[in-house]
C-alpha cells in the first residue's frame, strides 16, 4: 500500500470467517468483543484494549464476537510498504503474530496514529512516523508481522482483482495482467488448489465483508461495488461463502452459522466468472 491507512470496523452478530486472506498486514486495537485468529495451528485472542496484528498473504481463520452489551468495534491500521521496508533495513526481528499486548505506551502510540493518519493535513514524513513509532513499540513487545513471505502467482492475481473487484474478469484478462499464458495461470492456480473462478469470487466477498463492516453503504451498493447487479444473487454468494448474509453483519437480530467447510463458490471451467 502506497500510504497508510485507518479503517473502523462494526459487526453485530458472532461470525466466523474462514481462509481470510489479505493483501495488506495490518494492526488491529479491539474495542469491544473479542476477536480470535488462527493461523495455521497456532490461535490468538484479542480481547479490548488489546493490541494484534494481522499478517499478509496467509489463510488466516478469524472470529469475530460483539460484546454482551453492543456490536465488535476495531481499529485498524494498515503500515505503507514504504514504512514497512524501512523498518526491514533496521534488520529488526520479525516479531511474533501470534501475540498481542495492552502496554500503555503501545495503546497511547496506536491512538496518536489514528489521529495523524485522519487528519489530511499532516505532512507525509509525519504520518510515517506516527505509524513507525506503533511497530517500534510492538517490536519492543516481540510483536510483528512474522517473516516476509515471497509472493504466490496466486496472491498476485488476488491482488490484481482486489484493485478492481467490480470489473467482468475472465481468465484471459488476468493471465495478461500477470503477463502468463492462460495455461500458466490455470496450472499454478491449480497447485495451489483453486481456479480462477474460484478466486474471483473469494476476492468479491473479502471485499464486499469489508465494506460491510467499516462502511455504511446500502447492500444493494455494496453488490455493484463487487460486480454483482442483482443484490439477491449477492446475497447468496455471500452466504454460502462466510454462512452468514450480508444483513447479519450489520444486524444482530439474524444467528449465524459458523461451520463452513469450502473456501470458494463459484466453479467454471470455461474460465468465465459468473457475474451477478
Amino acid at each position: 500500500m502506497a500510504s497508510s491507512s485507518t479503517f473502523h470496523i462494526r459487526q453485530s452478530s458472532t461470525a466466523l470467517f474462514r481462509a481470510l486472506v489479505s493483501q495488506y498486514p495490518a494492526v488491529i486495537l479491539v474495542r469491544a468483543g473479542t476477536k480470535r485468529v488462527q493461523q495455521g495451528t497456532r490461535q490468538v485472542t484479542i480481547t479490548p484494549a488489546s493490541i494484534g496484528v494481522l499478517p499478509a498473504h496467509v489463510p488466516l481463520t478469524i472470529e469475530n464476537q460483539p460484546s454482551l452489551t453492543g456490536p465488535y468495534a476495531a481499529s485498524l491500521l494498515i503500515p505503507a510498504e514504504s514504512v514497512l521496508d524501512s523498518l526491514r533495513k533496521e534488520a529488526l526481528p520479525d516479531g511474533d503474530p501470534c501475540k498481542t499486548t495492552r502496554h500503555d505506551r503501545a495503546l497511547a502510540a496506536f491512538e496518536r496514529a489514528l489521529t495523524v493518519l485522519e487528519d489530511p493535513l499532516t505532512p507525509d514524513r509525519l504520518r510515517n512516523h506516527a505509524v513507525r513509532e506503533v511497530l517500534l513499540w510492538l517490536g519492543e513487545e516481540g510483536i510483528g508481522f512474522g517473516p516476509v513471505r515471497p509472493v504466490s502467482l496466486t496472491n498476485r492475481l488476488r491482488s490484481a482483482l482486489s484493485q478492481d473487484p467490480d470489473t467482468p474478469w475472465r481468465s484471459a484478462d488476468a493471465a495478461r495482467a500477470l503477463a502468463v499464458s492462460e495455461a500458466t495461470l490455470r496450472r499454478r492456480l491449480a497447485a495451489d488448489g483453486t481456479s480462477f473462478g474460484d478466486l474471483l469470487v473469494d476476492v468479491r466477498m473479502t471485499h464486499a465483508l469489508g465494506l460491510l463492516q467499516t462502511s455504511d453503504l446500502a447492500i444493494n451498493r455494496i453488490a455493484l461495488e463487487v460486480g454483482y447487479a442483482s443484490a439477491s444473487r449477492f446475497a447468496v454468494r455471500f452466504k454460502a461463502r462466510f454462512g452468514v448474509s450480508p444483513s447479519a453483519i450489520r444486524s444482530p437480530t439474524q444467528p449465524a452459522r459458523t461451520g463452513i467447510e469450502r473456501i470458494g463458490t463459484v466453479k467454471d471451467p470455461s474460465g468465465t466468472a459468473e457475474q451477478g
